[in-house]
């Protein structure tokens, strides 16, 4: 055994030198990648400080703009809140317009429905003057129905002209309005 013990010896100094040996390359490839690294981490800081400074000075021109940015959102909102009165009183407004539209349309109607009736009463009294038939079958509506036809005149009242007297014709129409609503009450004697 005392025999191995020189060439173990001399084994491990071999392995121990070459240790030594790969220990010293890696170093040496580790400083050049890190020189390596070095300058190109340089190149970058020089070529991104002309950007940087750049940046810096838009910056430093965006913060005058940035100040007044909050006044003018404050404006808006003060607009946007008028804005919104403005619109609500529109809106009352247009409420009010279309409450005196529907008035208008109630009040159109009933001139519409007094209208009719004084002009069928009419139609009636000068028909009844004339001896024809009724204004109510033959007078036309308001309401857009379409009229019916009027009956021929009479081959014998064709050259005879007659005129209205309007003292007959107001006594009519006031029996007229009296008969309609008083049925119990006494026939009127005509003049």
């Amino acid at each position: 055994m005392e025999q191995i013990l020189p060439v173990a010896l001399v084994v491990l100094v071999c392995v121990g030198v070459w240790a030594v040996v790969e220990v010293a390359l890696t170093m040496r490839s580790a400083r050049r990648d890190i020189d390596k690294l070095t300058s190109s981490a340089t190149e970058v800081i020089e070529q991104a400080q002309p950007v940087v400074a750049k940046l810096d000075g838009i910056a430093d021109e965006l913060e005058p703009a940035a100040k007044r940015v909050t006044p003018l959102l404050e404006r808006t909102e003060g607009a946007v809140g008028t804005a919104d009165e403005s619109l609500a009183r529109l809106n009352g407004i247009l409420g009010d317009v279309s409450s005196v539209s529907g008035a208008a349309s109630s009040v159109t109607d009933a001139v519409r429905g007094v209208a009719e009736s004084a002009a069928s009463g009419v139609a009636g009294v000068v028909s009844r003057l004339r001896g024809e038939t009724p204004a109510s079958e033959r007078a036309p509506k308001l309401d857009g129905a379409a009229a019916p036809e009027p009956p021929a005149p009479a081959d014998d009242a064709r050259g005879e002209e007659r005129y209205v007297d309007y003292g007959a014709v107001a006594g009519d129409a006031r029996a007229t309005d009296e008969e309609a609503p008083a049925a119990s009450a006494e026939p009127q004697k005509e003049d």
